[in-house]
């Protein structure tokens, strides 16, 4: 007897090599676009912020300054026994040094706060009336150096040393001459003297940073105290 059967057989079918290498061509320019983007990104919002962080630093550095010499401002002058404190208490921002404690005998322009900032480390608890000056290193940037009048040891040891900013490559002393209504402003590198050899204290003050090529500059007013006269 014959008899008709159908066979089914599976048939296994493979990519050929035309496809395989299409497959691969496909993903890896998926693969390079998508690297290419997160480079891209990162370039966005890693070195973008470089510069955006960097002008931040520089408000925030002008920002704390100006607020430091503002608040010595903030006062009435008293009389004092001593002739030296006296004038120092007329102006709030003044040049002076530390005298003999430290190597670096030139003048810095100082005030004194009553309130110490958040900035500084203190080894133990913080102490007010805290003695601040100004130092510009080229080489290392601005610094401010304080201590306590509170202290036991504030005659004998050096000024603490805290860094503000490793951007700071110079400061600039800003006088203004003649009349309010039709004066003119001069700019120093240095400051300017009196006949005596004492420094004349600036109206302005700029600070120079500069980061990669970048250079800002920010004018902070010298806050002037007259007798009797609160600073607003």
């Amino acid at each position: 007897m014959y008899s008709n059967s159908n066979t089914i057989r599976g048939c296994k079918s493979g990519f050929t090599l035309i496809e395989v290498t299409l497959a691969t061509f496909v993903g890896a320019t998926i693969m390079v676009a998508a690297i290419s983007f997160m480079l891209s990104m990162g370039s966005l919002w890693g070195f973008g912020n470089d510069a955006r962080l960097y002008r931040k630093h520089v408000r925030g550095v002008s920002r704390f300054i100006e607020n430091s010499f503002q608040s010595t401002g903030f006062k009435f002058i008293e009389e004092s026994e001593e002739e030296e404190s006296t004038e120092n208490a007329e102006e709030g921002v003044y040049w002076g040094t530390w005298g003999e404690r430290t190597a670096r005998s030139e003048e810095f322009l100082s005030f004194e706060i009553d309130e110490t900032p958040g900035v500084l480390i203190w080894p133990t608890i913080p102490l007010p009336q805290v003695v601040c000056s100004l130092e510009v290193d080229r080489r290392q940037g601005l610094f401010l150096l304080w201590r306590s009048r509170l202290e036991e040891d504030f005659e004998e040891e050096d000024p603490r040393r805290t860094l503000l900013s490793p951007f700071v490559v110079e400061m600039k002393y800003h006088y203004y001459e003649g009349d309010f209504d039709d004066g003119e402003w001069t700019v120093e590198d240095e400051p300017e003297t009196e006949t005596d050899g004492s420094l004349i204290l600036p109206d302005q003050i700029e600070l120079v940073f500069e980061y990669k090529g970048e250079r800002l500059s920010r004018r902070i007013v010298i806050p002037s105290v007259f007798e009797g006269v609160p600073v607003f």
